[in-house]
């Protein structure tokens, strides 16, 4: 930590206990993870309150607390506040104030998290970068991350912006206070909040219209909703497949391999990565984009792409001697599941699809589910797995020969620990995290494990 705890505290409503510390580490919300010389904000959550645990952090070394009611804690410093919540808000606010970085937002219906790490490698080619961990985008992980993160040295800062409701985007652009922004796509993920594309897109938006005015606007404009959005816009680089954009991708696809070539300020780059998915090629893309404008030389960010491995669950690739797993389980959108299955009609391979329930899709889930059908029969897996409430409408509607439904997980692994797959073949499973379909990644790993 770079500041001293009394500068967070400054400028806001709060109630000071004992002696301040002069130094500290980090800010926590979780009593699980605090070492010592650590703040604890006890946090009300729909689960837990992070009133329940303030003592186990106290155990484990906290300096001091941030709570909404006071203990008795003898000598350990105190901080009573009426909103535990809006400390996290104001303490993020003062660390991006301190913050020197070029802050470059990032959102999207499907693969911010992704391009965010690709982004940020290419990015260190040339410069001190910090980035968000994982997929931490949220109205209490980003000022977290300002607060205990900001280190006075770095160039950029590269940050995920997750929306789920309205408003959640001027919540994050205030505290964030992007100079660029970038939107992968628009899709139905959070219509269930959000009520529709329009709506998603409106939200969304938000991030191009607040960057215009003396940064940029880097777009995915195959997205209709969005090329359509965009032209308003003074200062936008648009991306994708289409003519119309000014970075135009042409795609030569090999067993296993994405040969990109990338057209831009008449300029044009070529390339391979032995990525499978089709949304790595919008990540290739807007990374190459991205950096290049900032000057990072184009043989260190085909270097840093060449590099760059998804995380777990991302299209990862699990080859087994008579068999592979395409594990794309982290989550589940309309958008990610139909750029998964464009990259499936590629493979030529013997393919089982297994299919679980993409959430937050609103009264429409049903149909919306449906609507794949047309694209699954053109990838022909010769095995069709379903599972959940809304893949039934899948199942119900695909022609494929050999498929299968289920509402049970116990007895969806027992399938998979018996049927007889054909040899060489590629099976690959993705759905929404509640749906928790790596555990069916790992029946299929101890089963395949040793050939």
């Amino acid at each position: 930590m770079n500041f001293k705890l009394e500068e967070f505290l400054n400028g806001f409503d709060g109630i000071s206990i004992n002696r301040i510390p002069e130094t500290f580490n980090k800010f926590k919300i979780d009593s699980r993870t605090v070492e010592k010389g650590d703040i604890f904000i006890a946090l009300k959550g729909s689960k837990y309150d992070g009133h329940d645990f303030v003592k186990d952090a106290i155990q484990k070394g906290a300096l001091g607390v941030v709570v909404e009611k006071e203990f008795p804690l003898n000598d350990t410093f105190e901080f009573v506040v009426n909103s535990t919540k809006d400390f996290i808000k104001h303490i993020g606010l003062v660390g991006r104030k301190h913050a020197l970085g070029c802050v470059l937002g990032i959102t999207g219906s499907a693969g911010k998290t992704t391009l965010k790490e690709s982004v940020a490698n290419a990015l260190s080619k040339k410069f001190s970068v910090l980035k968000t961990e994982g997929n931490l985008n949220t109205d209490v992980s980003l000022p977290l991350f300002f607060a205990n993160e900001v280190n006075l040295r770095e160039d950029f800062i590269v940050v995920e912006l997750g929306v789920q409701k309205p408003h959640d985007m001027d919540y994050l652009l205030e505290l964030t206070q992007p100079h660029y922004g970038v939107i992968t796509n628009i899709g139905d993920s959070h219509i269930e909040y959000l009520q529709s594309k329009e709506g998603v897109l409106n939200e969304k938006f938000k991030l191009a219209k607040y960057v215009d005015n003396d940064g940029i606007a880097f777009l995915n404009g195959d997205d209709d909703l969005l090329f359509e959005a965009s032209h308003n816009l003074k200062n936008r680089v648009l991306i994708g497949f289409n003519k119309r954009n000014d970075v135009v991708i042409d795609l030569l696809t090999k067993e296993d391999v994405k040969r990109v070539n990338l057209s831009f300020a008449d300029r044009k780059f070529s390339f391979s990565l032995p990525f499978y998915g089709y949304q790595f090629v919008y990540t290739l893309a807007f990374t190459f984009a991205i950096a290049f404008h900032f000057g990072v030389d184009p043989d260190l960010i085909v270097s840093s792409l060449k590099e760059f491995k998804p995380f777990k669950g991302r299209g990862e690739i699990i080859n087994f001697s008579k068999m592979s797993i395409l594990d794309d389980t982290y989550n589940s959108n309309p958008v990610s599941l139909t750029f998964a299955l464009k990259s499936l009609l590629d493979v030529n391979k013997p393919k089982v699809i297994i299919l679980g329930d993409m959430l937050e899709l609103g009264k429409d889930a049903y149909e919306i589910h449906k609507s794949f059908v047309s694209l699954i029969e053109e990838v022909d897996p010769y095995l069709l797995i379903t599972y959940g409430d809304f893949t039934k409408s899948i199942y119900e509607n695909a022609s494929t020969a050999l498929k299968f439904h289920f509402t049970d997980s116990d007895a969806l692994k027992e399938f998979l620990e018996e049927f007889d797959f054909k040899k060489g073949s590629l099976i690959f499973l993705k759905g929404s995290r509640g749906m928790k379909m790596e555990s069916f990644v790992e029946v299929l790993k101890g089963r395949f494990k040793d050939g």
